[in-house]
């Protein structure tokens, strides 16, 4: 039977917005921050049924009904659960990829269970460690917050958990997969985490996924992490998520780091999350606006920071979340400065944190007022790029208002720079599209990036050349084909390769353009599809053809 991963499905959860699938089949109208409608179930005069689009939920308060975007399709049309996940991922056009492996499924909950061991196995080394409870203590933590984030310790030895996994009998070459031991060129496994803290990332389903490390002496890296793996994708989870969930809040704290999250938890602040130490991805903004109503973000104050928190204002704004920013001074991390002034200074940075475009205009007058005298004319043209950003006409109004005060300048001189600005995008956004259309084609390979393998190449031999013969014994060759992946047209391998089988006559100079001129990923599915369907509508051609001249004959 196949199956779909966690990861999948949370793809296409986040790229499901309730609201839209459910108004495809409900005249919704905003009430408050929800929406209302008549109830698609039952009968009824008065609107009974809400959408709430924070919380991605819906609820019928006639006949009790309620559930998500997958439970609304599920009953609505009568499919089942991945049925609908289907249904919704062709709506928002996500490939699906499915595991005909009755193991594949197993195997991960295989690999949950062994983290989970790992996790304990930490955990019971941290308990009996002097050293790392003392690091602990001297970082103002708690017996209470280890038990919360079940954080470890990896001693400083290259076969601790080697000699674990051995004698618990698992696979060494899963291990090696997920990024907990490593094999030395000689061919033997050690220990990849050593003399660090452990901090287990656990996903919002529970699930232990993956650790993370920080070197408790001079160690380098200071952190270590888990790499991506089957059940580790770092872009569609968030460090300490799963504690937030209990606390069923409507705010959240992002923030960088594991320390982050663990010392704000620390003082009582327990809706902090991080982004994994890697900038925010729309992923992990969708998953924050599924859990919360407002978000504020508090990356480090360096440049790298800086950055991250302008990417993720982008983010945030394109996901339609309520973000602020908190800043925080002398350069100090979350972690730092609430151990410095302590948390009622914290909270006062969070009141006075700024929404996205007073913390962007306060950027670039700061930018404009260190800015040398000829700089400053270049200064000038952020502000407009600044007021073209943003979607609300009242709110653009008010910063144009600023502007305009600010540099004496003409608003109407401002709204028609700002114009002048879109128009220039949008030209340069259309001619984007069209170039990467032209250029950007894709084709049909194997997880390894670099050539096609056998069966590929025999493919595209029988596509090209025997298209008949293929076309009579797709079947046999689609199985061949299960794990194939995508590359650039513009791979030099890739194009060697094609080039075997360019054919000048129309039917194959339509399959290789088809090929070449789509954005879309290709898999030989879909090329199948292709040839079938160019074969039916040169048969309907010649129906055509043949019915014309037969009306012909009969009128001559």
């Amino acid at each position: 039977m196949a199956m779909i991963s966690e990861q999948k499905i949370d793809e296409i959860r986040a790229s499901s917005n309730i609201v839209d699938i459910i108004g495809e089949y409900v005249d919704l109208k905003r009430s408050g921050s929800s929406y209302k409608g008549l109830c698609p179930f039952h009968n009824e005069k008065t609107p009974s049924f809400t959408v709430d689009e924070k919380k991605q939920l819906f609820h019928c308060f006639g006949c009790g009904v309620g559930g998500d975007v997958v439970s609304f399709i599920m009953q609505k049309e009568g499919l089942s659960y991945p049925e609908s996940l289907e249904f919704l991922a062709n709506k928002a056009g996500i490939r699906m990829e499915y595991s005909n492996d009755y193991n594949a499924n197993p195997k991960n909950k295989e690999l949950y269970e062994i983290n989970k061991d790992i996790m304990m196995f930490y955990y019971k080394n941290l308990l009996t460690s002097k050293e790392a409870i003392n690091y602990l203590k001297n970082r103002g933590l708690s017996g209470k917050l280890v038990n919360r984030f079940m954080l470890g310790f990896a001693k400083n030895s290259w076969q601790d958990l080697c000699d674990y996994i051995e004698y618990k009998g698992y696979d060494k070459k899963d291990l090696e997969d997920i990024g907990l031991i490593k094999k030395s060129s000689k061919g033997n496994y050690y220990d990849k985490y050593r003399n660090r803290i452990i901090f287990p990332i656990i996903n919002h389903y529970g699930n232990v996924i993956g650790f993370g490390g920080r070197a408790i002496a001079g160690e380098m890296p200071k952190y270590l992490n888990s790499p991506e793996s089957n059940i580790f994708k770092k872009r569609f989870n968030l460090y300490g998520l799963n504690i937030y969930k209990k606390q069923k809040g409507t705010e959240i704290i992002l923030v960088e780091g594991y320390m982050d999250v663990i010392a704000l938890n620390n003082f009582g602040i327990d809706y902090a999350v991080a982004s994994l130490g890697t900038a925010l991805t729309n992923e992990q903004a969708k998953l924050i606006k599924r859990y919360a109503d407002n978000v504020y973000i508090c990356y480090d104050r360096d440049s790298a920071g800086i950055n991250a928190t302008n990417k993720a204002i982008e983010i945030f704004l394109e996901s339609d979340v309520k973000a602020k920013i908190i800043s925080l001074e002398e350069g100090l991390d979350p972690d730092d400065f609430i151990k410095k002034y302590g948390k009622e200074a914290f909270l006062e940075k969070k009141e006075n944190a700024l929404d996205v475009y007073n913390y962007k205009y306060n950027q670039i007058l700061d930018m404009y007022s260190k800015a040398g005298t000829n700089e400053k004319y270049e200064k000038l043209d952020l502000f407009v790029e600044f007021l073209a950003g943003i979607d609300s006409d009242l709110t653009r109004e008010i910063f144009v208002n600023n502007v305009s005060t600010l540099f004496n300048i003409d608003k109407s001189t401002l709204n028609q720079a700002v114009d002048k600005y879109n128009t220039n995008i949008n030209e340069k956004e259309n001619r984007k599209n069209y170039y990467k259309k032209k250029n950007k084609s894709k084709v049909i390979v194997k997880s390894n990036p670099q050539k096609f393998n056998f069966h590929e190449l025999e493919v595209l031999r029988l596509i090209f050349n025997q298209k008949e013969d293929y076309l009579k014994n797709k079947e046999i060759f689609d199985k061949s084909l299960k794990n194939t992946k995508l590359i650039d047209m513009k791979d030099f391998i890739v194009n060697k390769d094609l080039e075997k089988f360019n054919q000048n006559d129309e039917d194959h100079i339509y399959i290789l353009n088809y090929i070449r001129d789509n954005t879309n990923p290709i898999y030989p599915s879909e090329l199948i599809e292709k040839i079938e369907l160019y074969e039916k509508i040169k048969k309907l051609d010649e129906l055509k053809s043949l019915n014309k001249k037969a009306k012909g004959s009969f009128n001559e």
